[in-house]
């Protein structure tokens, strides 16, 4: 698939969003340029790929992931917004790889997954996560407390799932802020990165 039809449909997905729902969701789509340059960093494997791709919007990363990592033996993802699943299952689909898309909330559906150790573990991820912060006393904020993820943002806490849904020796790209680097709110966050990846 060309990188300038996947930017059309990106364009066209951007254009259809409801504006109130991009900034409840924390919708920021990836260009196929950033997307191609995020799976390039993907070191090769020689095994079957499990990919997954959280608030996956129109598959952008996915497109380019699979472009990279050839040996694609599933694809999963998550993505919320109704008219982006369109967009995201034409593009997905024309791939000609196994492929699941979840229509649940990344978070609740994952965390679930991982109480009740059902679902994949996947070799792979690229993601751009959702951009927003996580009150306190929310709904996430207590999924998420669940499986030991404290956390302020849905970046973060995207970020602490998937590396959770990960096997050992997996690989995760991700594009998110640097804000996670310092100050006291992301100090679980951190830990769980020193702790469980390298």
């Amino acid at each position: 698939m060309e990188s300038c039809h996947v930017d059309e449909v990106r364009l066209k997905a951007n254009f259809a969003l409801n504006p109130k729902n991009k900034v409840t969701l924390g919708q920021f789509m990836t260009p196929s340029v950033i997307a191609d340059y995020m799976a390039s960093l993907f070191v090769p494997v020689n095994k079957e790929v499990r990919l997954m791709d959280c608030g996956a919007g129109s598959g952008s990363l996915t497109i380019s992931a699979v472009k990279a990592l050839k040996r694609v033996a599933i694809i999963e993802l998550w993505e919320l917004d109704p008219i982006m699943r369109i967009y995201l299952e034409q593009n997905i689909r024309a791939l000609e790889e196994p492929y699941l898309i979840h229509s649940e909330d990344y978070i609740h559906d994952s965390v679930n997954r991982i109480i009740c150790k059902t679902g994949s573990q996947f070799t792979h991820a690229i993601i751009n996560p959702p951009y927003r912060k996580i009150k306190s006393s929310s709904d996430y904020r207590k999924t998420l407390r669940s499986i030991g993820i404290e956390t302020v943002n849905l970046y973060s806490a995207f970020l602490a799932i998937t590396i959770k849904m990960i096997e050992k020796d997996g690989q995760i790209i991700a594009i998110i802020p640097r804000s996670f680097c310092n100050g006291p709110y992301y100090k679980s966050f951190r830990e769980q990165m020193l702790l469980e990846c390298s």
